[in-house]
């Protein structure tokens, strides 16, 4: 009983309050929200391509001057009217009303969100607006003089509306000095282009009844942008509708159209494709083409995670995300986007998403498809060592092949291998060679096979001739046609001997000394001797044909 009285009494003392909001602190803060320095174009573009704009021209334009950055956005839409009632805003009160939208219960068009067009334009020097509905209606010419400022100091903007007769349907807005603390160097074409293209409604990832022609001016250079996502543009979804995967031996390259296995679940799907030809479809990071895209109706606005989203094998190196051009659609997650759509907020709907997409993934990571395409390089290597193979099978067989052979003093013949072509044909002839105990050396054996690529290439115990100095694990460089020394990084003087096949005399970069030995010359450098041996010159060491070895051994 007592505690209902305290109860009762503690109710009776409480009331509801209205918090306090400053709307110019809030509008402040979401505009600071934008990700990236081109959103602006994106939104105005979005605004411009919407349905119930009509238009089926739509211009941007970029350039540069003292006040900055400069975006102008002119369509032939339906124009924006001007009503001055709250209660029943036209196109142009919302514009100016800092972006009044479908988020407070009014009407929006079909990618309007936020009001976030009209916004991000007040972060700039100055907005102009001209406009007009066709007809009868009148052209409205806007000014808004230092929005972005005035934001600032807490207060809000006060546009200037003249009003002129009525002329064509269209809209052009143009921001001049977005943002006004932005004076880095002028965007190039290339950049814009790309933007455009892979995050913004040009770049529509599904099929459209009508779109509007889109053209591009930066700084002058000026070309028609062809609407649709660029690496979609040739490929028919429909074809693989059935199962969602179709490989492309080919192509090397695994296309992806997939959607939840559950018809119940509200609906998302994955299209793209992963390859192993990333060059080919000019994949890159830098031009906002690879991982995993998240499209709200139909627009590509950001890259997701792909590890958030049950991406395993794919996005590793085998093929690895670079190698993949990968959109995932969904309308319904829109409401959890941040402000600047540049990703999701923490919300359950995301997490529901995640699990659905997830599960798509898996799907695609455990078929059959996915499986084949991963073994491709394999095959592809296979093949490939298959045919060099058979070549030099081939080019051995033939009567023209040359041989190296061993014969001194009358004894038989020996076949070495083929006339060598790199270096390591040049190790076989050295070691046939040592076991027959033919190298012109009082003591030759060798220790150790290191290579090139870790130091010298063979250690050896090495006697020139009798009475000259034994050495006990002597570094050797091994040449085919030696050209020049190479230390691999190492002081000359760990390098003192070179055992190659022939000299060339044609493109050799280092004076060679001859010796009393025909096989033996030396190259002087600032502070030391290297010696060089030739196995081409060395008595017993032929060169022949097949034919010759045959008429021979006869």
């Amino acid at each position: 009983m007592a505690d209902n009285t305290i109860g009762e009494i503690l109710k009776s003392k409480s009331k509801e309050v209205d918090p306090l909001v400053s709307e110019v602190s809030v509008f402040k803060q979401l505009i600071k929200e934008r990700a990236h320095p081109l959103d602006l174009l994106r939104e105005l573009l979005s605004n411009a391509g919407a349905t119930e704009v009509g238009a089926s021209r739509i211009r941007i334009s970029y350039t540069k001057d003292r006040e900055g950055h400069i975006f102008e956005i002119d369509d032939d839409g339906c124009g924006m009217a001007y009503t001055g009632n709250l209660q029943l805003p036209g196109r142009l009160d919302k514009f100016l009303g800092l972006g009044l939208s479908g988020i407070i219960g009014i009407e929006s068009d079909e990618f309007s969100w936020k009001g976030l067009g009209s916004k991000l334009a007040f972060q700039s020097r100055r907005v102009d607006i001209d406009t007009c509905r066709g007809g009868n209606f009148p052209n409205y010419s806007v000014r808004i003089n230092e929005p972005w400022e005035t934001i600032n100091n807490n207060d809000l903007p006060k546009p200037r509306i003249a009003e002129y007769p009525s002329g064509r349907k269209s809209t052009k807005i143009r921001v001049v000095g977005h943002p006004p603390h932005r004076q880095e160097r002028p965007f190039t074409f290339s950049a814009i282009k790309t933007f455009l293209q892979h995050r913004t409604f040009a770049g529509y990832t599904r099929v459209r009844d009508s779109s509007p022609e889109i053209s591009l001016s930066v700084l002058g250079q000026t070309a028609t942008i062809p609407f649709g996502f660029p690496e979609f543009r040739d490929i028919d979804f429909t074809q693989f509708r059935h199962d969602g995967l179709r490989l492309d031996e080919d192509l090397a390259t695994l296309f992806v159209n997939m959607q939840p296995a559950k018809s119940k679940t509200k609906p998302v799907a994955v299209k793209g494709f992963i390859t192993w030809q990333a060059d080919r479809f000019e994949l890159a990071p830098a031009n906002l083409n690879t991982g995993l895209i998240l499209s709200v109706k139909g627009i590509p606005y950001c890259s997701l995670p792909m590890e958030d989203y049950g991406v395993t094998t794919i996005r590793t190196a085998r093929p690895g995300k670079n190698k993949c051009c990968l959109v995932v659609e969904c309308d319904w997650i829109q409401d959890e986007m941040n402000i600047g759509r540049s990703g999701l907020v923490d919300s359950e709907n995301t997490l529901k998403f995640r699990d659905v997409v997830a599960q798509i993934f898996q799907r695609i990571e455990s078929s059959d498809a996915y499986l084949r395409f991963r073994r491709l390089p394999e095959t592809e290597k296979v093949e490939r060592q298959s045919d060099i193979l058979a070549m030099e099978t081939k080019q051995i067989a033939e009567r023209d092949q040359n041989w190296v052979v061993y014969e001194k003093d009358g004894s038989e013949l020996v076949k070495l291998i083929r006339e060598p072509k790199n270096e390591q044909e040049v190790n076989a002839i050295i070691w046939k060679l040592e076991t027959l105990n033919a190298l012109p050396f009082e003591r030759f054996e060798t220790l150790a096979y290191i290579g090139a690529a870790k130091g010298p290439d063979i250690l050896v115990d090495f006697q020139e001739e009798k009475g000259s100095e034994p050495q006990l694990g002597a570094v050797v460089e091994i040449e085919n046609n030696f050209y020049n020394y190479k230390s691999h990084g190492h002081s000359p003087t760990q390098y003192p001997k070179v055992l190659c096949w022939d000299i060339p005399t044609s493109g050799r970069k280092v004076k060679l000394n001859r010796t009393p030995k025909p096989y033996k010359y030396t190259m002087n450098g600032p502070d030391y001797q290297v010696h060089v041996f030739v196995l081409k010159q060395m008595e017993g060491i032929k060169v022949m044909s097949r034919e010759e070895i045959e008429t021979k051994t006869r």
